[in-house]
């Protein structure tokens, strides 16, 4: 069999999938299979490449795992040989990605939270989908394709958050990519359910996401998908369908500040999205200012059965202070950040009397450089005090000085997930849970290296950029990526409290009498 007819039997089968004779498809792979054995071309790295994503999308589409796993393993078989390739690297992450993507979700028809609190093949497929956005691609359909696909996975995961930024990128470099329109309904719709305030506003824009995207066109075997979508956003507006009909309108946002050092602040918060509130990502109304994320409500006791004075003997009292003092930590870090960028206010006279010795290893030596690090540092521990606020929350029973982001998921000296933590089967702590994860051997691992170096050892701001130094700009960078690290971490907590507290609402027999909470007036705060 020569190459044409190895390209046209490629073809054919290409259009019965489009078609969605997925039966027919496959028949037709295993006689490209089979015929392809008996040529030059079984061994070449396309055609490898070729013939398992036909298996991994057609016993995807069939929901025939055994299908999808033949063709990971074909795959697999010279995995590191062929990403060695640059011709076909790209196309090779992608395709085992879209496997582990496939595997994952047989998996999730139990239920989402069977892939939670562990690593599973969606942790795999994300890292190999940016494996493929690292090799590089002209081609911007294939480049906002690898986004939605890490977007989805996120979304998988819990972190709702992080999903919408991937598919803002994917959108990015494609405005009229349908199926990164259909995926970002479909993110807004979960960022929606989870967030609770705006909701109203989140799914409007959730159903003209995913009308735009059906409009377009998008691929067949997700039109189904969609539709469930865009009936259950219906149902949320029963007798009010008309507010469906329209697509969302947004009067803008006003920058009104009192010095430029504030506008400066403001706008900087807004073009790297750094306020804690549920509206920033979007930025097209002024609730897209401020640090307004609060816990909004908790059922506790009247009764107090803690033993414990008010107010720390109310819940909800106690966990909104340890809240305060996070958000607190994060405005301060983000603040320090802030200031070491601001070119307005001339700071060099902090440095003035300051004596340093030239060690000829060209390291910065300023204020602005330790307010950077200063950041870097505040960021990165409200993490423990995450796990600090999880602990107390749930009930864990870790002793204080014991608690850390890296630890508070298990118990004792192994990787077992806490019973308690592994009942809740909660998807925005599973979000955590794998922030944290990203942070042991996953992409944030450097920052993890960074904030060891400058806690515990030394690490110089200088030209080079290794273990023992990095450059202004990477310094700025990575703190910039930790500081978004910790916005999100923030407002998954909040969210895992909330999908908690409904819960417990749904489950209360007893009458719920509602109390409200002050807020601390800007006065009082000097």
């Amino acid at each position: 069999m020569n190459t044409d007819q190895v390209d046209q039997l490629y073809l054919l089968i290409r259009q019965k999938m489009d078609s969605v004779n997925f039966e027919e498809a496959l028949s037709l792979t295993r006689k490209l299979q089979s015929l392809g054995e008996h040529t030059a071309s079984h061994n070449t790295y396309g055609f490898i490449i070729n013939l398992s994503g036909l298996l991994i999308d057609i016993g995807s589409a069939l929901t025939r795992e055994n299908i999808v796993q033949e063709g990971i393993d074909l795959l697999k078989k010279d995995f590191d040989t062929i990403t060695g390739n640059a011709k076909y690297s790209l196309a090779a992450y992608y395709s085992l990605a879209n496997g582990y993507s496939s595997i994952a979700h047989f998996k999730r028809r139990k239920g989402p939270s069977v892939l939670y609190f562990k690593e599973t093949e969606l942790n795999q497929a994300c890292s190999l989908y940016r494996a493929a956005l690292e090799c590089g691609s002209d081609d911007p359909l294939i480049n906002s394709q690898i986004w939605v696909n890490v977007g989805n996975c996120f979304d998988d995961l819990g972190r709702n958050i992080d999903a919408l930024d991937c598919y803002e990128k994917a959108l990015t470099g494609k405005r009229d990519h349908a199926m990164a329109l259909g995926n970002k309904g479909v993110g807004l719709y979960s960022y929606a359910i989870a967030a609770g305030d705006h909701q109203g506003t989140f799914l409007v824009e959730a159903y003209s996401l995913i009308s735009q995207a059906l409009k377009l066109g998008v691929n067949s075997e997700a039109v189904p998908q969609f539709e469930r979508y865009l009936e259950a956003i219906r149902n949320r507006f029963k007798g009010k369908e008309y507010l469906l009909e329209e697509s969302p309108k947004y009067p803008g946002y006003k920058i009104i500040a009192e010095s430029e050092f504030e506008r400066f602040l403001v706008k900087f918060c807004l073009d790297n999205k750094l306020y804690l509130n549920i509206c920033n990502h979007c930025q097209r109304c002024d609730a897209a200012i401020g640090d307004t994320a609060v816990i909004r409500k908790m059922i506790v006791r009247l009764v107090n059965t803690s033993g414990e004075s008010w107010p720390k003997g109310d819940q909800y009292l106690r966990l909104s202070a340890y809240f305060n003092q996070i958000k607190q930590d994060y405005v301060t870090a983000r603040f320090l950040l802030i200031l070491s960028k601001y070119k307005g206010l001339n700071l060099q006279f902090v440095d003035k009397h300051v004596k340093i010795i030239n060690t000829f290893d060209y390291s910065v030596h300023n204020i602005r450089a330790e307010l950077v690090k200063s950041a870097f540092k505040g960021f990165y521990d409200i993490l423990d005090k995450i796990a600090f606020f999880i602990n107390d929350y749930l009930g864990l029973g870790i002793r204080e000085e014991k608690i850390d982001f890296r630890m508070v998921w298990y118990s004792g000296k192994g990787k077992e997930i806490r019973e308690q933590i592994r009942n809740t089967s909660n998807s925005s702590l599973n979000a955590l849970f794998d922030i944290h994860r990203d942070f042991e051997e996953g992409i944030h691992k450097r920052l993890r290296l960074i904030r060891n170096g400058l806690t515990h050892r030394f690490i110089n701001v200088g030209m080079a950029d290794d273990e023992l130094s990095i450059t202004e700009y990477v310094l700025v960078e990575r703190t910039l990526e930790l500081a978004k690290v910790a916005r999100n971490s923030i407002l998954y907590l909040l969210q895992f409290v909330h999908i908690e507290e409904i819960k417990k609402e749904k489950a209360s027999k007893g009458i719920i009498a509602p109390m409200f909470a002050q807020e601390l007036p800007d006065n009082l705060k000097n």
